[in-house]
Order: structure tokens, then C-alpha cells, then sequence
């Protein structure tokens, strides 16, 4: 059996607290902006893909590593992505960038037989983003698994098929027509 030395409970209290501690008010702020379609294709089986773009904001004093983004993306009676996008990038104190994540599923086969020209199709994501707390302490516990924090996001929004056309295109004319946050 293991023998616990005088003193190792207070050495892991203190790295516990100390996981508790580090990254207080750090963590990034994630804002889905939109969701575009940019790829369809007609083939026997007929897929999409598309950007979302979400605005990332470090609110902290200092720069935060953002390591990945979890994320499950659906259009309302179309499809479903789950997906995890490495993003190995770092926020400078204060900064918002816009960062885009894919996604792509295969389209329903009765698609080009609904009659949904000029329809607004509903999207949905939720996640999470996964990032590093800032300063010395927060890159010693992400580096030894101990705190790898996740910072959970969500956001909705409409996109609209051009007329005569039933499936999604990229050429930037199908933005949403409405996002939120």
C-alpha cells in the first residue's frame, strides 16, 4: 500500500486551489455570427458544406491560447455536423477576432422536391472552446491535464436559398438574413 508523506495533502491543496485560481475572468468569449453555405454539390448523393463564423473575444489583461472548438452545427430539417476544429491560435489582451470553423453534411434526397424557394432554413450551434488560462501557472496545469478548461457557446440564425435554385450555394448571396447570439 502507498505510503502518503507529511505534507503531500497540503502540496495538492495548494496546486488545487491554485487550478481554481488561475484564469479567473479569462475566458473567452465566443459569439456565433453567421453560417454560410459554400459548397453544394449534385451529385447521387447531394451534400453541403458551410463557414460559421464566430466572433471570438479574449476579455482577459493577458494573451489567451485558444486550443480547439467542440461543436455539434444543424439546419433544421436538413442535417446535422458534429465536428472538433483545431484552432492553435493565441488572443492578444483585449482583441476580438472572427474565426471559421467548417461543417458539411449530406443534403436529404427530397430536398430538390420540396418547394421551399425563398425559404429561410433555421441553423443552430452549440459548443464549447477549449483554451489555456493565462500566465505561468495556467500553462503548467493545461501542459500536466489538470485544468484544460472549456468555455461553452450557442447561436442561432437564418440563411435563405436563392429563388430557383434548391440547394444551398457559396457565392455569398445566401448570408443570413438574421443571427444571434
Amino acid at each position: 500500500m502507498p505510503m502518503i508523506r507529511p505534507g503531500s495533502f497540503a502540496v495538492v491543496a495548494s496546486l488545487l486551489s491554485l487550478a481554481g485560481l488561475s484564469g479567473c475572468n479569462s475566458a473567452p468569449i465566443v459569439r456565433p455570427a453567421e453560417a454560410v453555405p459554400v459548397v453544394a454539390t449534385e451529385s447521387r448523393i447531394p451534400s453541403a458544406g458551410f463557414r460559421i463564423s464566430l466572433q471570438v473575444t479574449n476579455p482577459s489583461d493577458e494573451d489567451v491560447p485558444i486550443e480547439r472548438f467542440d461543436y455539434v452545427f444543424e439546419v433544421a430539417d436538413v442535417g446535422r455536423f458534429e465536428g472538433r476544429w483545431a484552432v492553435l491560435r493565441t488572443l492578444p489582451p483585449g482583441a476580438t477576432e472572427t474565426i471559421t470553423i467548417p461543417a458539411s453534411f449530406r443534403l436529404p434526397l427530397d430536398l430538390p422536391d420540396r418547394d421551399e424557394d425563398d425559404v429561410d432554413f433555421e441553423w443552430r450551434i452549440d459548443g464549447g472552446v477549449r483554451y489555456q488560462a493565462p500566465g505561468l501557472i495556467g500553462q503548467i496545469l493545461f501542459d500536466a491535464g489538470i485544468r484544460r478548461p472549456t468555455e461553452p457557446f450557442s447561436g442561432s440564425g437564418t440563411f435563405r436559398l436563392r429563388s430557383g435554385s434548391n440547394a444551398p450555394t457559396g457565392d455569398g448571396a445566401d448570408s443570413p438574413t438574421d443571427s444571434t447570439g
